[in-house]
Parts: structure tokens; C-alpha cells; sequence
């Protein structure tokens, strides 16, 4: 009797390790799938309605790629016929104002791609309004795994604000260090 107990218990045992580490597994498996939103978004609209173009509906260049969205969204094969799939997706929700001083609403974006691997890669591009002429600019990366907090379009600059990492540090290390970068559009080139 003492042996069936005995037994049981380490079964017991064994099953309760089995969990945890599954458990572990799947809660640092999909850490980086974490989202979070944007606290201040957009200050000077809150709608795409102000605009005569969707931004969740667009093609980007992303490295030389084309990237079109339908509903914020494009899903496409890393390599033609491949099981493996990019994902793109508009972070939050896209910033409308004046980026080139005509009084048309232009937009940015924060756009992240997920190959299925760790990274996390975040990008940020707009899509200029000239004279009802619709054209995005260039895409600037702006890191892999951020935490992004804000966009928006101030005084003609596009203003991102978001937590990263110190330089030395690995990308296993959890972002701590506050960031914030503007971007201008010059000509059509943003930098």
C-alpha cells in the first residue's frame, strides 16, 4: 500500500512539473506577441474620416518591398509557396495633420512585422496628400521589439514616442529607456 502511495505521489509530482514548464514555455512563447496601446494618440484628429485616403487600406514600401493593407492587415509568404508568413500590421491607429504646410491632412504610421521568430520589427512611414495626389514615403526603422507609446503629427513633424533598450544591452533585456524621435518630410523623402 505504502508503494501505490509513494507511486502516486511522484506521479503527482511529475505531472505538476510537466505544467509548469509547458506553462512557461507558453507564456514566454508568446510574450512577444504582447501589444500595447498607444496612451496619447493623434492630437490634432482622431479620425481617418479627415482624410480623402484610408491609411489602413494602403501600399507601403517596407526595404524595397511592397506591402498593401487591407483593413490594417497584410499577410504574405516569406518565401513564395512557404508555410513561413509575414505579418503586417498599422500599430494602433494611424496620426492625421499637416506634414508639408499645404492645409491637406497627411498621415503616419507605425507599421510592425512579425516573421513568426522572435523580432518584432517596427517601421515608420506616412502618406502624404498633395493636391488629392496620395503617395507614401519612404518607411524608416525604428527597432525590433520596442514598446511603442505615441505617435503624432506636431507642428508638422511626426513625433514617436516609445521605450527601447540601452545600446549595450541584449535584446532579450526588457525595454526601459524612454525615446522619443521626430521625423520631417522633405521633398517627399521622410528623414
Amino acid at each position: 500500500m505504502k508503494t501505490k502511495t509513494k507511486g502516486n505521489k511522484y506521479l503527482g509530482i511529475i505531472l505538476l512539473i510537466i505544467i509548469l514548464v509547458v506553462g512557461a514555455w507558453y507564456l514566454l512563447g508568446n510574450k512577444k506577441k504582447e501589444v500595447h496601446n498607444f496612451d496619447n494618440v493623434n492630437t490634432s484628429a482622431t479620425s481617418t474620416s479627415n482624410l480623402n485616403f484610408d491609411p489602413l487600406n494602403f501600399s507601403y514600401d517596407i526595404e524595397g518591398e511592397k506591402i498593401t493593407l487591407a483593413n490594417g492587415t497584410s499577410t504574405s509568404d516569406i518565401v513564395p509557396g512557404s508555410a513561413e508568413k509575414l505579418e503586417t500590421t498599422v500599430f494602433d491607429k494611424p496620426a492625421i495633420g499637416d506634414l508639408n504646410n499645404d492645409k491637406e491632412n497627411d498621415s503616419a504610421v507605425l507599421l510592425v512585422q512579425d516573421s513568426g521568430g522572435t523580432g518584432l520589427f517596427y517601421y515608420v512611414v506616412s502618406v502624404m496628400n498633395n493636391a488629392g495626389v496620395i503617395k507614401n514615403t519612404n518607411s524608416i526603422f525604428i527597432g525590433d521589439r520596442i514598446e511603442p507609446i505615441s505617435i503624432k503629427i506636431r507642428n508638422g513633424k511626426i513625433e514617436l514616442v516609445y521605450i527601447d533598450r540601452n545600446t549595450d544591452e541584449p535584446m532579450s533585456a526588457e525595454p526601459t529607456v524612454r525615446t522619443v524621435k521626430t521625423f520631417e518630410v522633405k521633398g517627399m523623402i521622410l528623414q
